[in-house]
């Protein structure tokens, strides 16, 4: 399947995109006993997910691994760091056609924290999912780790458009190299996926997750208020869960 239409699915078949068809249709049924009922539904639901909250209490079923140590890395013994792509954006301001967008760079910014620490060689994976006409994801991660960190990147690995490609080709890299223990860094949410992904790819795998949603809640009254933020988040937590599940279902399991 087209890789355009994959995402096309995904997008309806997660919220809000699901939860306002749904109430859409409601209205288009209201002359119906469970027309009312399903709009009802829907926003109900939809307001449930854009508190911070829920938000926080869904994001931690996933974010099941903890922060590394240095303890862990130490009796690891990690052969290169590999950073995940989770994006871009415009980079007008930048006076460049595109560069890396929040995502990415939170989790650039932690694999530079741990390329100083550990002095580690570091591979950044990400290719071109949408627009041919820009440069790979993982050249605008290479620039920014060096221009803007001071980090050397080592590898890059530009043809990949999701994370099991991350993992395939990376091991591709990486195996010429004679290189098979990596230091694992992405979001906390998107850890178990990436994990999943490099192991059956042949990894041995440290995590390293970084830019939890979940952790030690505050007991602030605005956790209970809906935001555009939170429901970006529980949308993230949930697009995991259905990759993972995708994933299970067609990818073989290595021994």
């Amino acid at each position: 399947m087209e890789i355009t239409a994959i995402y096309f699915i995904k997008l309806l078949m997660l919220p809000p995109a699901s939860l306002l068809l749904m109430a859409m249709a409601g209205l288009l049924l209201r002359k119906y006993r469970w027309g009312l009922p399903l709009t009802t539904a829907g926003l109900l639901i939809l307001t449930t997910l854009s508190l911070p909250v829920v938000t926080e209490i869904i994001a931690g079923t996933l974010e099941t691994y903890p922060p590394v140590t240095a303890d862990k890395i130490t009796a690891f013994k990690p052969q290169a760091i590999v950073v995940l792509g989770g994006g871009e954006n415009s980079g007008l301001e930048y006076h460049q056609a595109r560069t890396v967008n929040e995502r990415t760079l939170l989790r650039l910014r932690y694999a530079a924290k741990l390329a100083r620490d550990t002095g580690l060689p570091v591979l950044v994976s990400g290719g071109k999912v949408f627009q041919e006409e820009y440069p790979p994801e993982a050249q605008l991660m290479a620039e920014v780790l060096q221009n803007e960190f001071h980090i050397p990147v080592k590898w890059q690995e530009p043809s990949s458009r999701n994370t099991a490609e991350n993992a395939r080709f990376s091991r591709q890299l990486l195996q010429t190299q004679a290189m098979d223990k990596i230091l694992l860094v992405t979001q906390a949410f998107h850890i178990p996926r990436a994990v999943w992904s490099f192991q059956n790819a042949g990894f041995q795998v440290l995590a390293a997750p970084t830019a939890f949603f979940s952790g030690s809640p505050s007991e602030s009254p605005l956790r209970f208020i809906p935001s555009a933020n939170a429901l970006e988040k529980t949308f993230l937590v949930l697009h995991e869960y259905l990759g993972l599940l995708w994933y299970r279902l067609n990818s073989p399991v290595q021994s």
